[in-house]
C-alpha cells in the first residue's frame, strides 16, 4: 500500500504482477495482463462516469465490479439513479428511465497504449453501459408539488457493457451466495471521493496527462446481519443488507464487499455516514434468481446466466475459507 491514513483504509498500490505464465507474442495483449496490483484490480473494479457530449468534465459518480468476461457488472442501484434524480441527462417514461443521447454513461478501464517510441503509456478507454437492471416501483407523493420516487427493493444494480476488443475477455471478480456473520471481516475496494475529471475541449481526451485512478481499500468487521430487511424494514438501508464498521467515503458507492478474506464479493456499498467507520451493504444472494427484464421480454437471472457457463462468469464457491 501506499500513503496509508490509518491501517484498515489506505490506497492500493503493491508490487508488478503477472496475471497469466504464458502470455501471448502481442505487446500490448500482453501487458493488459501485466502490472501494479493496482492496475490489476483496476481491470474489474471501475469508476461509474458520465458526462454530456461538450462538457468540460467527466462525473464520477460511484464504483461498479465486472462479474463476467463478457461485460456484466454490479453495482448499487442508487448510483444508476443518479441521472435522474439529480437532473441531468434522464427522463422517466411511465416506469423506464430514458437517458439523453448526448449523456456518457458508463465505466472506465485503463490499458497500455502506444507512446513515444517504443515506449507504453496508460490511457483509459470508456465503457457505456448497453443495459441496466435494478428493482423497484416509482411511489406517488400525496403532495402535489413533489415528483414521485423511486422505492428500491433492493440496492443491488445490474449493468452490461460491451466485450473487450480484439476478442480479449474482461476480468471478472469471484461471486458468492454465502451471507456474512457479525463479527466477520468485510473487505471493500472502490473510488474513494474521485473528484470529477476535467476534460481538453480540443480533444475531448482527458486534460491531466498524468491523471491516474486511486483505488482506495476499507476493512472493517461486520456488526448485524438484517436479511429479512425487505420485510421487516429494520433499517433505511433497501432489501437484505448488514452493517460494518468501515470508513466508506464518497464514490464508493456500489463498490463491491469482499468475505473470505478478500476471495468472493458478498454485496456491495449502499451507504455510508460522513467521518464515522459505519456502513451499509446489500446482500448479494437474494438478488441472484431475480430476472433480467427487458421490454416485453422476461429474461434470465444471474444464476441462470452463470450455470449456462455462456457469460464467461466465475462459479460460485462451494466452500470459502
Amino acid at each position: 500500500s501506499e500513503s496509508p491514513t490509518e491501517e484498515t483504509f489506505f490506497v492500493l498500490g503493491g508490487n508488478l504482477q503477472l496475471m497469466t505464465d504464458t502470455p501471448n507474442c502481442n505487446m500490448l495483449d500482453a501487458m493488459s495482463l501485466i502490472g501494479t496490483t493496482d492496475f490489476l484490480m483496476q481491470q474489474s473494479i471501475v469508476p461509474v462516469v458520465a458526462w454530456h457530449n461538450g462538457e468540460t468534465a467527466i462525473r464520477c459518480i460511484g464504483t461498479a465490479s465486472i462479474i463476467s468476461c463478457t461485460g456484466y457488472l454490479l453495482t448499487a442501484a442508487h448510483v444508476l439513479m443518479d441521472p435522474i434524480e439529480n437532473g441531468y441527462g434522464a427522463i422517466r417514461q411511465g416506469n423506464r428511465v430514458d437517458h439523453d443521447p448526448n449523456l456518457n454513461f458508463g465505466v472506465l478501464i485503463p490499458f497500455w497504449t502506444p507512446g513515444y517510441g517504443m515506449s507504453l503509456r496508460k490511457a483509459f478507454r470508456f465503457f457505456p453501459f448497453e443495459k441496466t437492471w435494478h428493482w423497484g416501483r416509482w411511489k406517488q407523493s400525496p403532495l402535489l408539488h413533489e415528483k414521485d420516487t423511486w422505492e428500491y427493493l433492493t440496492d443491488v444494480a445490474i449493468c452490461k457493457i460491451s466485450e473487450m476488443p480484439n476478442g480479449k475477455a474482461h476480468q471478472p471478480l469471484n461471486m458468492s451466495l454465502y451471507p456474512f456473520t457479525p463479527g466477520e471481516d468485510a473487505y471493500s475496494l472502490g473510488y474513494a471521493e474521485m473528484a470529477d475529471i476535467p476534460l481538453d475541449s480540443a480533444t475531448g481526451g482527458i486534460a491531466d496527462k498524468n491523471f491516474r485512478l486511486k483505488l482506495h481499500v476499507s476493512v472493517g468487521n461486520v456488526r448485524t446481519t438484517f436479511p429479512q430487511n425487505h420485510v421487516e424494514r429494520e433499517v433505511p438501508t433497501p432489501g437484505p443488507c448488514f452493517d460494518f464498521d468501515a470508513r466508506i467515503p464518497g464514490k464508493m458507492s456500489g463498490a463491491p464487499i469482499f468475505g473470505a478474506r478478500g476471495a468472493v464479493i458478498r454485496g456491495v456499498v449502499s451507504r455510508s455516514f460522513s467521518n464515522e467507520k459505519h456502513a451499509f451493504g446489500s446482500m448479494l444472494g437474494p438478488i441472484m434468481d431475480l430476472e433480467l427484464e427487458e421490454p416485453g421480454i422476461i429474461g434470465p437471472s444471474l444464476s441462470s446466466l452463470l450455470k449456462s457457463g455462456n457469460e464467461g462468469m466465475t462459479r460460485l464457491v462451494g466452500s470459502e475459507l
